[in-house]
C-alpha cells in the first residue's frame, strides 16, 4: 500500500508540476522584465539627480546674482545721492568764487 500511495503521490505531483510550469515559466519573465525596469528607473534616477544638482547649482547662482544686483542698486542710489550733494555744494560754492575774490581785493587794499 505504501508504494501504491507514493505512485499516486507522483500522479498527483505530475499534474500539480504541470500546472506550475507555465506560471513558473511566467514568474521568469516577470522577474526578467522587472530587472530590466529596474535598471531603466535607476538610470532614470540618476538622471534625475544630476538635473537635481545642476538646478540647485543654477538656483544659487541665481540667488547670488540677484544679491549682488539689489548690492549694486542700494550703491547706485547711494553714489546718486553723493553726487547729488556733490552739485549742490559746487553750486553753492560757485557763487562764493566771487565773493572771496572781492574780499581779497578789500584785504589787499586794506594792507
Amino acid at each position: 500500500t505504501a508504494i501504491c500511495m507514493w505512485a499516486r503521490a507522483m500522479y498527483k505531483y505530475h499534474f500539480v508540476a504541470l500546472g506550475v510550469a507555465p506560471k513558473r515559466a511566467r514568474l521568469k519573465e516577470a522577474e526578467d522584465e522587472l530587472a530590466v525596469v529596474m535598471e531603466q528607473l535607476a538610470t532614470a534616477k540618476a538622471t534625475l539627480q544630476e538635473v537635481n544638482d545642476r538646478l540647485a547649482m543654477l538656483e544659487k547662482a541665481f540667488n547670488e546674482a540677484v544679491e549682488k544686483k539689489d548690492m549694486l542698486e542700494k550703491k547706485e542710489a547711494s553714489c546718486k545721492v553723493q553726487l547729488s550733494n556733490a552739485d549742490k555744494l559746487v553750486g553753492g560754492l560757485g557763487g562764493e568764487e566771487t565773493r572771496w575774490k572781492e574780499t581779497v581785493e578789500v584785504l589787499k587794499e586794506a594792507y
